[in-house]
Order: C-alpha cells, then structure tokens, then sequence
C-alpha cells in the first residue's frame, strides 16, 4: 500500500535530521548546505499536507475563496504551497462523499476565485484525482486497469480545469504516481498515458522529476554530491524527452523551494554544473519555477532577491555556470515570456519541457491580426 500524505508529513520530521548526521560526511559548508535544503523541503511537504490544521478549518465548511484568502494571508512565500494542498483537499471532499469529481473549479460559482490562485489549485486537485485513482490499482495490475484509470484521470483534470491551466492538473500525475506509488506504478501509467493521451507524457515526466526532488532517498544526502534525484532525472526515463521533462521538474522544485536561500542552487551548480550545461533543460525549469512563483505571487520579494543573486563562489565555473542557468534564463522568463504566457492564457504550458522561446514567438505571431 502507498504511503498517504500523512505518513509522508510524518517522515519529512524523521529525514531532516538524519540528513543532518549524513551530512557532517560532506566537506566544509556544504554540510549545512545540504541540511538547510532538506529543512526546506521538509517545510513545504508539511505545508501542503496539513494545509486544514495551518489555516484551521478541519472540520468545518468553509467556502473555498475564504480559505484561498487565508492561504494568502499567511504570506507570499507559504501561500503557493498552501494553495496546493487546498486544491487537493478540496478535490478530496467529492472522495469524502462518495461522488465524482466534477467541476471542481470550473463551477460558476467560483468565478471569483484570484487568478493568482488558479495555477497550485489545479495543481492540488491534480495530486488528489492521481492518488485517489491510482489507490484501485496495483503493481501487478492489467495494461487495460491501468488504461481505465489513466484514462479517468486525465478525464477530470479536462472536465474540472478552466481554459489554459489543465497542464497544471496533469502534470500532478507524474509526481503522484512516482512517489505515492512508486517506480513500477509510474512505468505502467506511462504506457498507458502514451496510448490514452500522448500529448500528456510531457507533463507526466516533469511531474515525475519534481517527485525525485521531494522523494526519501533525495533527502538523504550520497557521499559525493548531496543531491541523488540528480541521476534518477537520468536512469528512469527511457528517452531523451523523458529525461529532459525529468531534469526539467528536479530544477523547478529546487529552484522554488529553495528561493530564500540561494546558495543551495549554487551549490546544486557546484556538484553538477558540467552535466546540467548539456542541454537546456535545467534552464528550463528553473525559468518556468519563476514564471509560477511569479504568477501566483508577483509581490513575493524572494523572487527578485532570487534572480540578483550572486554567487559567493570564487571558482569561475560556478559563476559562469549560475548567470547561464539560471540568472539569464530568470531574466528571460521574467521579462519576455511569462507577459505573452499570461496574456494568451497558457501558463499551463510551464508545466512541461519544451522550448519556450519558441512557443513565445509561435503564440505572438498568431496574436498578430492580419490588415
């Protein structure tokens, strides 16, 4: 049986501080390094699951715009992940009463809910839609059990998202199926997200990168480099696209969870800026990270403070390899994409590899009227 998300609040008090032994094993300050990124993670993960006891409305009802205004209340670096965890909550109620899903945020009335709010609420009801479904299969399930249930799941985050943000809701099946499910569960969902939906692979596999990020062996640092979903980004997959959608989620989830503290980014570039320079999928994430974060709190001084980071490194490969991956990429994002993403109601395309500058250009030129 996969862990539910209270078994998962449980292990991320139990992993940070044996991340915190382990991590005495690491040369100098990135000891404290890789704990702070584990105590950051741990944070988040706490967030999302116990989002009714921080806003303290379990057991109670409460219309779904005073909550998102108490996630905001709470201020803007929780709110996003509050936000999250009360899409999932609020998707959980139909499960609670027996029913189906069904237009979940696409009822009318809920037309005033904050358009910030929009991209983590379909993330949340996402992560539930995945788990409650893929709870009725098994490892040794049929291809055809595993085709219903893909094919039902990707049937409510259509039926429940609004325009532009359904991306958001089935990229949650990845890190679901991932993490919840395990390694097995995630192959047989992408044979058959392949068959049932291909156009959605792309989605599953940076969810999936995202997994490895929060995942228990991740928090647990190896004893050459503290980030081990760095190689599961490349051994699960089984293509190059794949690979990349994974790299992708992995660069998102650090790039967001630890956007107050910069230096664990510099540090990822220290142990892996050679390999991530390869191609641009860690840019990638690390712009689309951004263009959320931005979207759903564009007052967040975090982001700004963010992307002027400099390095504290005197190796010049470091800080070659941060103003490449990450501060030019940031500056891009900002500044050129995130306005034509958000004015032409595709933000949901962040939530998934491809190249952005070409999906920019693409989306301009057909804005473009003729006469």
């Amino acid at each position: 049986m996969p862990p539910n998300p209270k078994v998962l609040a449980l292990m991320s008090h139990a992993l940070p501080p044996a991340t915190g032994a382990i991590s005495f094993f690491i040369p100098g300050r990135d000891s404290k390094i890789a704990w702070r990124n584990a105590m950051n993670t741990a944070e988040i993960i706490r967030m999302v699951v116990n989002v009714g006891t921080t806003l303290g409305f379990e057991g109670e009802r409460v219309p779904l715009r005073e909550l998102v205004e108490r996630c905001y209340a709470t201020g803007t670096f929780p709110s996003v992940w509050l936000v999250e965890g009360l899409g999932h909550y609020y998707a959980d109620l139909w499960y609670e009463r027996n029913e189906t899903p069904k237009d979940v945020l696409t009822d009318p009335q809920l037309h005033d809910l904050p358009a910030k709010s929009m991209t983590m609420l379909h993330a949340g009801i996402g992560l539930s839609f995945a788990h409650q479904t893929l709870l009725k299969v098994a490892p040794n399930s049929s291809h055809e059990e595993y085709r219903k249930a893909v094919s039902h799941i990707v049937e409510l985050c259509k039926q429940s998202s609004r325009p532009g943000y359904t991306g958001a809701a089935l990229e949650s099946i990845g890190l679901v199926a991932r993490n919840f499910h395990g390694l097995t569960v995630m192959k047989a969902v992408h044979r058959a997200l392949a068959e049932v939906d291909p156009d959605s692979v792309g989605y599953l596999f940076r969810g999936a990168g995202r997994a490895v990020y929060f995942s228990a062996p991740n928090f647990i640092p190896g004893w050459r480099t503290p980030w081990r979903a760095m190689a599961l980004t490349q051994q699960e997959p089984s293509d190059e696209q794949g690979r990349r959608n994974m790299r992708a989620g992995f660069a998102w989830a650090s790039t967001v969870v630890n956007m107050r503290h910069p230096i664990i980014m510099e540090t990822i570039l220290k142990y892996h800026g050679a390999e991530l320079s390869a191609d641009d999928a860690f840019s990638n994430g690390v712009m689309s990270s951004l263009m959320m974060r931005y979207d759903t709190s564009p007052d967040d001084p975090y982001v700004e403070r963010f992307c002027n980071y400099r390095p504290a490194s005197s190796d010049a490969k470091v800080v070659e390899w941060w103003n490449r991956l990450v501060k030019g990429p940031a500056e891009k994002a900002l500044q050129e994409y995130y306005p034509v993403l958000q004015e032409t109601n595709h933000l949901e395309e962040v939530f998934r590899y491809q190249d952005l500058g070409k999906l920019v250009k693409r989306l301009k030129d057909s804005s473009i009227q003729p006469g």
